[in-house]
């Protein structure tokens, strides 16, 4: 084996990380330009918002008691604003501002206490927006 041939097909270790760096900054410069070019949407708030309003409405039993809808506001998420609203047997509560058009909706089915006694079927509305 000649003494070339021992130097041959080898860099420097200074040479091999700056090539190194430099592939991965590229491979991260196009990560983050393709990442910003793409769409994004919003998150979907108006499920988990009507899961923890739901929560703050109900009793033990599970049954929506109307007079607890001032307290529903508190279950909104931080810097967001909401609409909620109860109908049942023809009677509608709602809190809060009107919604926009653009604002995320979801509702439910669920019990409500009428009045002493009495539960009717109803609907549970939650709307969000920012």
């Amino acid at each position: 084996m000649s003494p070339s041939s021992r130097r041959r097909a080898q860099t420097s270790p200074v040479a091999a990380l700056t090539a190194l760096f430099v592939v991965c900054a590229a491979i991260s410069g196009y990560a983050t330009v393709l990442d910003d070019s793409l769409p994004t949407t919003d998150r979907d708030l108006a499920p988990a918002t009507l899961s923890n309003v739901e929560s703050t409405l109900t009793d033990d039993s599970g049954v929506v008691a109307v007079s607890r809808l001032s307290d529903a506001l508190d279950a909104c998420p931080d810097g967001f604003s909401c609409r909620v609203v109860v109908a049942v047997d023809g009677d509608r509560r709602a809190v809060g501002p009107d919604a926009p058009t653009e604002a995320d909706a979801d509702s439910t089915r669920v019990s409500v206490r009428v009045e002493p006694g009495r539960v009717g079927f109803g609907t549970l509305r939650v709307e969000v927006w920012r």
